[in-house]
């Protein structure tokens, strides 16, 4: 064998050699302690937090069955197909969702903080407090083995708790704040949102009380609009705010539902109900009773698909249900999509200002929109053009009166020689048209008659920014030239 064979030989070799040791080192060593971190991780895990897929893959555990024993109480809950809980015995009843899943999150992703002993005696078990626990939470999720979770006392020393888990026999200790999401009683893990519905697919809401009396329709997706005390649209940001703002009144507790409670407290016969329907598949009805002192606490009935539930509520809930139709009126002044705008005409009125008549040219191919002034003629600013149109289409009410009456007193609206705005569509058909009236004895609001013939106040200021003249949609002015410079260079 030459030197050159025998020299690549033994890099040969010595490849072979620094390749197994890297092997060895990959498989054996770092590979090795991977597998005893994730050995630890797992033993530091409460419970399994991945399940294995058919395909090979995993995926996160969900437990979707609950029982939960504190507090004295003994709480079976479930997750429904839409996310939601509903508890189930002692009572049948919507659970609070947060509260369920603080309890699964706390079981999945909560770590022991160390193993205090690994086979603990009979008295052992009653010194920690696991002889009779004081919490025994048992969660199923499918694909899955239950996981029964027993909580003792706290370690006075570190405010740790003691926990034990079912077929395991060691003893650990838990961060006592994780013991907070997992102690809860039947009302704990109650849902107390007793006057608030789910918002999304609502097609009916209707108000009966001694101050107001009112029923909102709409068909699923589309605006609302008031059948009662007239018909007229409703304002669906306001109502959805509205029906948001119930889920801010808890109830503070919850009582026997029973005929005599049911006389007691007075929602046999409320001084408030409400009933909210949604489609064909769902109905929430909620009566109020008020005491007739001030310090009286007010009392809910609550009929649902889930069943009846009696409570009390703070007082100020009477307040939050009880809307006036004026809070919920649809307070548009102009009907009209901003989109939809081809032209505007701005009537001179008896306050001095010039009529101007604007037209947008927008080209079918998406390019820039272009603005003209068309009488009296001249250049428009775009940007001034579309402020104008957004202004206008944004154009809110305050508040509203009687028609009627407004009108009678033209000399005190103005209304009558006022000022007009129009906007046309593509076709030169009028799409909405208001009357500018004079401003109310505080200069803050003006009467405005708007495209429906309500009479309304509308927020001064935002009238105020009106072009008067064609002068004030004008481009700007190039700035001069500055002092000195060659005018012609």
């Amino acid at each position: 064998m030459s030197a050159r064979s025998r020299n690549l030989w033994t890099l040969l070799g010595a490849a072979v050699v620094a390749l197994g040791l890297g092997l060895y080192a990959w498989f054996g060593v770092m590979k090795g302690e991977e597998r005893e971190q994730e050995r630890k991780r797992r033993e530091e895990r409460l419970a399994e937090t991945t399940v294995s897929r058919p395909d090979g893959g995993t995926e996160t555990v969900r437990y979707d069955k609950l029982v939960v024993k504190a507090k004295g109480d003994t709480t079976e809950l479930g997750r429904l197909p839409d996310q939601s809980w509903v508890i189930s015995r002692p009572i049948r009843a919507a659970a609070d969702v947060r509260a369920a899943e603080d309890v699964v999150g706390t079981l999945q992703y909560a770590r022991v903080k160390g193993t205090v002993e690994e086979n603990p005696t009979a008295d052992d078990l009653k010194r920690f407090g696991l002889d009779h626990p004081a919490v025994e939470i048992t969660a199923s999720a499918e694909g899955v083995a239950p996981l029964t979770l027993r909580l003792g006392v706290e370690n006075p020393y570190d405010g740790s708790v003691y926990v034990r888990r079912d077929g395991d026999p060691k003893v650990y200790a838990m961060d006592r704040v994780s013991r907070t999401s997992l102690e809860m009683g039947t009302f704990d893990l109650r849902d107390k949102d007793v006057l608030a519905p789910r918002d999304l697919g609502l097609t009916r809401i209707e108000l009966r009380g001694k101050k107001n009396d009112w029923e909102l329709l709409r068909e699923p997706g589309q605006p609302w609009a008031f059948t009662r005390p007239r018909k007229e649209e409703a304002d669906t940001a306001a109502v959805s705010s509205w029906v948001g703002s119930l889920r801010s009144v808890k109830a503070s507790r919850f009582l026997p539902d029973t005929p005599e409670e049911r006389k007691r407290t007075g929602v046999s016969n409320p001084a408030l109900q409400a009933t909210f329907v949604r489609g064909s598949t769902e109905t929430v009805r909620v009566s109020v009773a008020a005491g007739k002192k001030d310090s009286d606490p007010l009392h809910v009935l609550r009929e649902d698909g889930f069943g009846s539930s009696l409570s009390e509520v703070p007082r100020t809930a009477l307040a939050t249900l009880d809307k006036a139709p004026a809070e919920l009126r649809d307070r548009t002044v102009l009907h009209a999509r901003a989109e939809d705008v081809a032209g505007i005409r701005l009537g001179g009125g008896a306050q001095g200002a010039s009529s101007v008549t604007l037209h947008r040219d927008r080209p079918v191919d998406g390019g820039p929109e272009h603005w003209v002034l068309v009488s009296p003629a001249g250049d428009v600013d775009p940007f001034k053009a579309s402020s104008l149109l957004y202004g206008l289409t944004s154009l809110r009410a305050e508040t509203t009166e009687p028609a009627a009456a407004a009108s009678a007193d033209e000399r005190r609206t103005g209304l009558g020689k006022g000022r007009t705005v129009t906007l046309e569509g593509t076709d030169g058909g009028t799409l909405a048209t208001a009357v500018l009236g004079k401003a109310t004895p505080d200069g803050g609001t003006t009467y405005v008659r708007d495209d429906r013939g309500r009479v309304v106040l509308v927020e001064s200021g935002r009238l105020g920014s009106l072009p008067t003249t064609p002068g004030d949609l004008a481009p700007p002015k190039p700035p001069p030239p500055p002092p000195g410079a060659d005018a012609g260079s």
